[in-house]
């Protein structure tokens, strides 16, 4: 076995401005559905709008659509209540920046942490300290653990949540050990319009990946850290997605094959980000829901403060949220030049679960699939669309997710196998999650 995937792998991150328009609340009836389709998860709540938040008990909620900086009792009251209706657990951001102390992070916490309870996984502190531009800031960083650690010691700190310098990080937590709960770690391909951002870059797996992930284990490792690391904010291209990639079954794939690589190395969990009007420098007049930076990366799409649909990415994280938990095994694909990936968890229900991932805009593969004992029966459940760069038509076992959050998927296919093997097709462009016993 090589790492394992847990429960609850795929989750979301989005700004701590969302706290403030309405959006989780426990009637949000089709947020609530889309969380429960992956099942119990983490949700990170902070990224760059943490930056200028400021905690005022008495704070109520803005317009739909439309974002403030103030976060009240309310709207934590609302996020607790949301939690719980979604069974998901929360890693919660504090500010660090401006006129905020040591002092006014306790003091918000002292209402978010029993208000939150259990589904608390931990706090975090800022956001991508590296790009702070402040000399002490790791110290200042550390002033914040630890008054978080003396008012609440039963309360998990996650960080540091640097962006991308994986150097930085691994510095920084060799560093701050005995500080730290839960490692996260910020990841993105590249940069939205920049040369980086291309179709072939998302396909082809960034070796940083694997690198990182490594990086990652041996701090977790060497340091001790009970809660293991996880990709606190991470996507495909940053500064909110590159459209036509972004927001396309390529993202999906490559969302597939980032999860089962970093889980193979031992992370526990990644944070999708996403967003809608008016957050993170996306500035729209109210009732416009597409303006100066919409958020393409974003796995639901939303306008006015409420989800619309489950984007093409959203439809990756439901793939793996399928594959159940357990160890994950080393796996080889062998396709010639072909762009396929594989990878193998072992649930507890003693069956095998493969996923192939095959990039290929345009062919497909008959894929001959060694499980390593005997089969007595196969099934396929596929991810698939019109093409890479579809960003509708997307399904998983034959259906859509609908904007409500339901969904219904068809019987799985049935495959033939002998002996040890399976005999799957592999359409180009699509996933496929087979199912061994």
């Amino acid at each position: 076995a090589k790492g394992h995937l847990t429960a609850g792998f795929a989750g979301f991150s989005f700004e701590k401005s969302h706290l403030t328009d309405g959006f989780f609340v426990p009637g949000h009836a089709a947020l609530v559905a889309m969380f429960k389709l992956l099942g119990p998860g983490v949700v990170r709540v902070g990224a760059d709008d943490v930056n200028t938040s400021v905690w005022v008990p008495s704070a109520t909620f803005v317009a739909a659509g439309t974002t403030s900086t103030n976060v009240g009792t309310a709207e934590v009251d609302a996020l607790a209540q949301f939690l719980a209706a979604a069974n998901w657990k929360a890693i919660y951001a504090v500010n660090m920046r401006g006129s905020s102390t040591t002092q006014t992070a306790v003091t918000e916490l002292q209402y978010v942490v029993p208000k939150l309870g259990t589904s608390l996984q931990a706090v975090e502190i800022g956001n991508e300290l590296n790009l702070y531009n402040v000399s002490n800031i790791e110290s200042i960083w550390h002033s914040y653990a630890q008054a978080i650690h003396t008012a609440f010691p039963s309360t998990a700190v996650a960080g540091p949540g640097v962006f991308e310098d994986i150097n930085y990080a691994t510095n920084f937590i060799n560093g701050e050990g005995a500080t730290i709960d839960l490692v996260t770690h910020h990841y993105y391909r590249g940069t939205a319009g920049t040369s980086t951002a291309t179709l072939a870059n998302l396909m082809n797996l960034d070796p940083a990946v694997t690198s990182q992930s490594q990086s990652l284990a041996t701090a977790v490792q060497t340091n001790k850290i009970a809660g293991g690391f996880r990709w606190g904010e991470m996507n495909s291209y940053s500064s909110h997605g590159e459209k036509g990639i972004s927001n396309a079954l390529a993202s999906a794939l490559w969302g597939i094959n980032f999860m089962l690589t970093t889980a193979g190395y031992g992370s526990v969990g990644v944070n999708f980000h996403g967003g809608g009007q008016n957050m993170d420098g996306n500035v729209c007049p109210n009732g416009v829901s597409s303006c100066t930076k919409p958020f393409w990366y974003s796995p639901l799409l939303e306008v006015d403060s409420r989800v619309t649909a489950a984007a093409p990415l959203y439809y990756g994280m439901l793939l793996v949220s399928r594959m159940g938990t357990g160890d994950m095994l080393s796996t080889t694909a062998s396709a010639g030049s072909a762009n396929l990936r594989a990878y193998t968890v072992t649930p507890a229900d003693g069956s095998t679960v493969v996923v192939i991932v095959n990039g290929e805009a345009s062919t497909g593969v008959n894929a001959t699939v060694d499980i390593g004992a005997g089969v007595s029966s196969a099934t396929a459940v596929y991810l698939r669309g019109p093409s890479l760069t579809a960003t509708t038509g997307i399904t998983l076992g034959e259906t859509p997710v609908n904007p409500d959050g339901t969904w219904n998927p068809k019987a799985p296919f049935t495959l033939s196998h002998a002996g040890n093997t399976v005999t799957v097709p592999v359409p180009a462009a699509s996933a496929v999650l087979i199912t061994a016993r």
